[in-house]
């Protein structure tokens, strides 16, 4: 067929425009080169970190003060909520940057709890920098949200306390009530046998008057209950008052591990003045030989559009005519 093409006809298309293809893939290596060697250079510092929220119960602390820490935020929301903010580019993460020309990246890995902070600069040393001053900003970050949270836990925690000695304090008033009122009533040692043997404790079962040897007994117990209750709730309120104390504490229950400091680059990351080169050449000769194959498809094109020539009459027809 006509329109079907041999390798012959694109070895000689390839070599008729050997030149231009060539000089057209050098043009663009030398080009991509020189225009990325008068590029500045792009440095890249990157730390890992990650959040660590102990909830653990401290046996040194006061009575209702470990309550206060078990609801803060855990590491992850830690890490996801400073990632929003190097993302939106937060009240934190603009006090360190300002209008200084960087560029920050994160990634947060929500399995492992590792954030990665990514800076790139046009100075080595100052990339460095503003990756240690991000690190410090995430610390700030972190004991802040932990200070928060405990303030918000603390006055929950403070307003059970509350409640719970509110309603202590009714149940001992209504003991109090009871045992005023109880008049006594003797008991027989089989009624005393069958109390023991219910399981009421031996003191009050073999009491004169179990009943209110009973009511005695829980008063007691309510009221040491109230005691250690009031204890509780002057620790938490000093804690209250104490907001020094409150983020000293808060601080040490929230950490910052950084696993991985942030370098000092040495080489920069961009512009790569070969790999920018090759890449151009290579799209350079793509686009070259492209254009031989449609240079040479218009001109045939061209060629077989035009009229053949009209083929001069034999004498002997033109006679033939004249007759």
């Amino acid at each position: 067929m006509d329109d079907e093409i041999s390798l012959r006809d694109v070895y000689l298309i390839l070599k008729r425009s050997s030149r231009m293809i060539l000089g057209v893939t050098l043009l663009a290596l030398v080009a991509a080169y020189g225009v990325s060697v008068l590029l500045p250079p792009t440095y890249e510092s990157e730390a890992l970190v990650q959040a660590l929220v102990l909830k653990t119960s401290d046996k040194a602390a006061a009575p209702g003060v470990t309550d206060v820490f078990r609801t803060l935020p855990d590491g992850t929301a830690m890490g996801l909520g400073f990632n929003k903010q190097i993302e939106n580019e937060g009240p934190y993460v603009a006090k360190v940057i300002g209008n200084a020309p960087v560029k920050v990246e994160s990634r947060f890995d929500d399995k492992k709890n590792v954030l990665t902070i990514t800076v790139r600069g046009r100075d080595a040393a100052e990339t460095r920098q503003f990756a240690e001053e991000l690190l410090a900003a995430f610390g700030n970050y972190v004991r802040d949200q932990a200070y928060a949270g405990a303030s918000a836990s603390l006055e929950g925690v403070l307003e059970q306390a509350r409640l719970s000695y509110a309603a202590l304090q009714a149940r001992i008033d209504q003991l109090k009530n009871s045992l005023s009122q109880a008049v006594p009533v003797g008991t027989g040692d089989a009624a005393k046998l069958a109390l023991e043997s219910d399981g009421v404790p031996p003191n009050v079962a073999r009491s004169d008057d179990p009943a209110l040897a009973y009511m005695s007994l829980e008063l007691a117990k309510q009221q040491t209950d109230k005691a250690s209750l009031e204890a509780e709730i002057n620790a938490l309120q000093q804690l209250a008052a104490n907001p020094d104390q409150l983020r000293r504490l808060s601080e040490q229950a929230a950490r910052v591990n950084v696993l991985s400091p942030p370098p000092l680059p040495q080489e920069p990351v961009a512009p790569r003045p070969l790999l920018n080169a090759v890449l151009a050449a290579v799209l350079a000769f793509v686009l070259a030989v492209f254009w031989a194959f449609i240079s040479a498809a218009l001109a045939d094109e061209e060629t077989s559009a035009e009229p053949a020539p009209a083929s001069p009459t034999a004498p002997s027809e033109a006679a033939s005519l004249r007759r």
